[in-house]
């Protein structure tokens, strides 16, 4: 990865630390987030597995303010988390978000029936592969995938399989997310 990641990862680190910034840096994010729940067909059934969430969870809090959707927010870096559940506790949405440290390409041993994976997450690869095999039947899985400009500052997504549905993104660093089906397809 590059150092576009490393830089928002910081500025996360250092926004987290007042609603205001933590507002003001995810608010470019509310479109993306619509457009997913669109996507995925989003709503407050559904328990949602936010691979990446970074210092500010802002996937995860908006998915549980906008869809009423149960959240398990994952970060790899032990200080975002920290800040993540800061963030999630500021917002009062403790009971239903959950911040953990752990690596989405790893089992993950709750119950999920979607997944958000972040741009910055990787492998990415990797990370589909173990949700197909631990997700229940009809998952479904979203990534976001880098604009031409930067994919050499982010993992991509190698699979054979072209995704069910794209939804264009209004990012520079990213212009869509695509989304997959686990086995079974679900209409």
């Amino acid at each position: 990865m590059g150092w576009i990641p490393a830089a928002a990862a910081a500025w996360e680190k250092m926004s987290s630390f007042s609603k205001v910034l933590t507002w003001l840096y995810s608010r470019p994010y509310r479109q993306v987030i619509e457009n997913e729940i669109q996507l995925a067909k989003l709503g407050k059934d559904d328990v949602v597995l936010n691979i990446g969430c970074g210092a500010v969870p802002f996937t995860a809090l908006y998915i549980s303010r906008l869809a009423g959707a149960r959240v398990y927010a994952l970060d790899i870096d032990p200080c975002a988390v920290k800040h993540a559940k800061n963030c999630v506790s500021k917002a009062g949405l403790e009971d239903r978000i959950t911040v953990m440290h752990a690596d989405g390409a790893q089992d993950f041993k709750y119950p999920y029936n979607v997944a958000i994976v972040a741009l910055q997450a990787a492998p990415k690869s990797r990370i589909l592969k173990v949700m197909q095999q631990n997700a229940m039947p009809g998952a479904r899985f979203i990534f976001r995938l880098p604009s031409n400009p930067y994919k050499d500052q982010y993992d991509c997504l190698n699979c054979p399989a072209a995704p069910r549905a794209v939804a264009p993104q209004p990012m520079r660093t990213f212009d869509r997310s695509v989304l997959f089906y686990n086995a079974v397809s679900v209409n």
